[in-house]
C-alpha cells in the first residue's frame, strides 16, 4: 500500500513539473497558437497594451482614462472584486470590436 502511494505521488509530481515547463513553453509559441488555445486572434488585436481607467459596476465594460472609451470585456471574471474601483490593466485590445481581454490587473500608481 505505500509502495502504490509513493508511485501514485511520484506520478503526481512529475505530471505537474512536466504540466508548468509545458506551461512556459507555451508563452514563448507563435501566435497562431494562442489563438487556438481561446487566446485573443493577436493578429488584429494589440496584446500588451497597458490601460489605466474605471471597471464599470457590473465589471462587464471598461472606461479608459486616457481617451474616455468604453470598452466590453471579455473574461470580465478577472474583474470581480475592483467593480467601480480605479484600476490599471494589460490587455489585448480587439479595436474592429472594442473589446479588450484582461491579460493582468494592478492597482494604479
Amino acid at each position: 500500500m505505500k509502495t502504490l502511494i509513493a508511485i501514485l505521488l511520484a506520478f503526481g509530481l512529475s505530471l505537474a513539473a512536466f504540466a508548468q515547463s509545458q506551461d512556459q513553453t507555451s508563452g514563448q509559441g507563435s501566435q497562431a497558437t494562442q489563438g487556438s488555445q481561446g487566446q485573443p486572434d493577436t493578429t488584429k488585436a494589440s496584446a500588451g497594451k497597458n490601460m489605466s481607467g474605471t471597471v464599470s459596476h457590473d465589471g462587464k465594460s471598461f472606461k479608459n482614462d486616457a481617451d474616455s472609451k468604453k470598452y466590453k470585456v471579455d473574461n470580465p471574471d478577472t474583474l470581480k472584486g475592483k467593480e467601480d474601483q480605479h484600476v490599471a490593466i494589460v490587455v489585448a485590445l480587439d479595436p474592429d470590436t472594442n473589446t479588450v481581454h484582461i491579460i493582468e490587473v494592478q492597482q494604479p500608481q
